[in-house]
């Protein structure tokens, strides 16, 4: 008599549910990661932001200090970061400009120094009694006009 041997069907393996469920798992965590990485970013442009105003205003001093006023203008400021009197700062003359979003006003309007490209200055007929510095909200991530940061002296 012969016995015949069933062949077992081999359960080793996954379903197809049990594949989808983890590829619905992954896909949320992977989700979660990018939210956070996100703000994350957008904390470290704003604090980047804050840090290269408190710079600007403390290089404003020094420039006040030496010529009882202030630049006209961003590209004044700019030009004088990257002379030889306001530091040789090129990374920081670099960074604030408009087209990163920043800006630059002074009180009362139409006063200030004129600077050149080699830091030469031209005094203004009127000096300067303040400043308005802003990082626009636009930097790190936030659309709202109400959130950015202003420096004035």
């Amino acid at each position: 008599m012969y016995l015949k041997k069933e062949k077992k069907v081999n359960d080793s393996g996954f379903t197809l549910i049990e594949l989808l469920i983890v590829i619905i798992i992954i896909g949320i965590l992977a989700a979660i990661a990018f939210i956070a990485y996100n703000g994350t970013q957008n904390k470290a442009h704003k604090a980047d932001a804050q840090s290269t105003l408190a710079e600007v205003r403390d290089k404003m001093g020094e420039y006040n200090a030496d010529n009882s006023t202030y630049p006209a203008t961003i590209s004044d400021i700019d030009n004088w970061l990257s002379s030889s009197a306001g530091g040789n700062n090129t990374t920081l003359a670099s960074k604030f400009t408009a087209a990163n979003g920043y800006s630059y006003s002074v009180t009362p309007t139409g006063c200030g120094d004129t600077v050149a490209s080699g830091g030469a200055i031209t005094t203004g007929a009127t000096a300067c009694t303040g400043y308005t510095l802003t990082a626009a909200a636009t930097i790190w991530g936030d659309s709202n006009a109400a959130d950015n940061i202003t420096v004035t002296n």
